[in-house]
């Protein structure tokens, strides 16, 4: 059995039309261990990002791991509880960034942060592991802005509106190292 599962939302209903996707990884009842639990799983890890990075280039990403957790009060009572931790969201474009080592050390850091916090806490299992991912898109530049009014009354700015193609960017820079005096569409100065 394929020891992780894919869960899609359905388009349309929820933000981003569907683009955060959750991978879900299999969980037995022995696994107590969060080290050994990533390391085991190390290669469906790395390859399900590198699945999403062959598919989307640049992935923003993290993971969450839910624990059982359990002490014994000075009574001889058992009590039991459970946390959530979370990586800090990664960007990466390349599949040899991904440590699973890394990811180890954040989450043993938090949970250790848990127990200073409700003090002799012990892992009783691991509940749940999923890794969180969407496509990532920096800086993108692709349609018009129109200048606000109370900024295109001043004067002192220059929004060029180029349909051709791209470089709008470049066409700013342009624009900056070769003033022109003049008053048509910078856009069509440069091209």
């Amino acid at each position: 059995m394929n020891a992780c599962r894919f869960r899609r939302r359905r388009r349309g209903k929820y933000a981003l039309e569907g683009t955060v996707q959750t991978r879900h990884f299999d969980i037995r009842i022995s696994d107590v261990d969060v080290s050994e639990y990533l390391r085991d799983n190390e290669e469906d890890i790395v390859g399900r990002l590198g699945e999403a990075l062959g598919l989307h280039g640049c992935v923003k990403w993290y993971a969450t791991i839910d624990i059982a957790f359990y002490r014994t009060t000075p009574d001889g009572e058992i009590q039991r509880t459970s946390g959530r931790f979370r990586t800090q969201p990664a960007v990466t474009s390349d599949a040899s960034e991904l440590s699973v080592d890394h990811m180890i050390g954040e989450f043993l850091r938090a949970i250790e942060a848990f127990n200073r916090l409700g003090s002799q806490w012990w892992v009783d299992y691991i509940l749940d592991f999923n890794i969180t991912l969407a496509p990532f898109r920096p800086a993108q530049g692709s349609s018009f802005i129109p200048t606000p009014r109370h900024i295109a009354v001043e004067k002192c700015v220059v929004n060029g509106q180029n349909r051709d193609d791209q470089l709008c960017f470049l066409y700013s820079i342009f624009a900056h190292i070769h003033r022109v005096e003049s008053k048509q569409n910078p856009s069509c100065v440069y091209h």
